[in-house]
């Protein structure tokens, strides 16, 4: 373990700040160490290599999507209530004010209102799910996990807690463009019928819609400057290395348990 892995783990207390190269220094070990494992646990996970190489049932496809229609629907809820509550933190600084005001009015109105949950929506259909098979879901208890432990760093987790769990944003930005690929080369798709990956590459990796920031460029700034002003400070037994783990390994768990429960056909409590 190198001194910047073990620094991803410490613990910052408040008051504690770190230089501009000492930051990027930092952020760039934690997005390094991010992308490791999104390969390795993510694109090397039994969903996303069966989705690549065309083996994944539809089926599949459908239980994962009904899952995720909820959690796309609460994610960006939560960007609403993070807006208020952190807004103080925001006024301080103008430049990522407006960032942030755009990336929450980006969720909830592109391409059109209500924003990305109709693009869930008209996938979804796509898919060959009716509107209300995604909406009455019940949620498995690992996609669901996923959901509340958003929720939980929404409602009381610290500022820092949450831009450090949305490194993740990168990550799906990345998984979109994948998924896009597979669904075009190997389930007969067409680029109209993908628009959620597309909208999602675009909105998390590229600049859009007449200058909006990719979201995962924004929540590096953001974060870095959190590590430069002396706020990234967390509660006992919270680290931006935790954030980091604990976000991927939910995204894991959410896909490995739509392929598991898949296969099996049933869910068990034993």
């Amino acid at each position: 373990m190198t001194a910047l892995d073990r620094r991803l783990d410490h613990r910052f207390q408040p008051g504690e700040k770190l230089s501009t190269d000492e930051a990027v220094s930092l952020l760039d070990a934690l997005y390094t160490r991010t992308a490791e494992v999104f390969q390795a646990r993510v694109v090397g996970g039994a969903f996303m290599r069966e989705l690549c190489a065309g083996t994944l049932p539809l089926d599949t496809v459908r239980l994962f999507w009904k899952n995720w229609y909820y959690f796309v629907s609460e994610i960006n809820n939560f960007h609403g209530i993070t807006y208020q509550r952190f807004l103080g933190f925001f006024k301080r600084h103008p430049t990522l004010l407006a960032a942030y005001a755009d990336k929450v009015a980006d969720e909830l109105i592109h391409p059109q209102a209500p924003g990305h949950i109709s693009v869930v929506i008209d996938q979804g259909k796509a898919f060959g799910l009716s509107e209300e098979e995604m909406l009455e879901c019940e949620m498995l208890a690992e996609c669901r996990a996923w959901t509340e432990w958003f929720r939980g760093l929404a409602y009381e987790g610290s500022i820092a807690e949450w831009w450090a769990a949305h490194q993740v944003e990168q990550c799906i930005g990345e998984w979109a463009g994948l998924c896009r690929q597979a669904f075009r080369a190997h389930y007969g798709l067409s680029d109209a019928q993908l628009q959620y990956f597309q909208v999602h590459e675009e909105a998390d990796l590229e600049v859009h819609e007449g200058g909006i920031i990719p979201h995962a460029e924004f929540n590096r700034r953001t974060l870095q400057r959190l590590l430069e002003t002396g706020e990234a400070h967390m509660r006992p037994g919270v680290s931006i290395g935790y954030c980091a783990r604990m976000t991927m390994d939910y995204y894991r768990l959410f896909l490995d348990a739509c392929y598991a429960y898949a296969r099996e056909g049933a869910y068990s409590l034993a």
